[in-house]
């Protein structure tokens, strides 16, 4: 049973890092005003679509112009992969 918690808690991990990732480089690239519809864009909006809307519904996010949605949900992601992802590798 500690070798299934250890690999679920070591996919949770990756995935959880990739998607950060993904909202970082997304972030980026909406800074940088590249074009919104290229397929590179369209790819990462349908990716972090479901969570900004997700963060936008409970919380302000733009202060000041600046969008703080991708630092939420990195900070609370991050937050997940120290404390339950963390819970889960400890069984061995």
């Amino acid at each position: 049973m500690g070798l299934v918690l250890n690999a679920i808690g070591n996919i949770l991990s990756w995935v959880i890092t990739l998607y950060c990732w993904v909202i970082f480089i997304s972030a980026i690239l909406h800074l940088a005003r590249t074009d919104p519809y290229s397929q590179l864009m369209d790819i990462l909006n349908r990716l972090t679509y479901p969570a900004y809307s997700f963060v936008k519904r409970f919380v302000k996010t733009e202060f000041n112009g600046l969008e703080l949605a991708p630092l939420i949900i990195i900070l609370v992601l991050q937050f997940i992969n120290l404390t339950l992802v963390r819970f889960l590798l400890a069984f061995h």
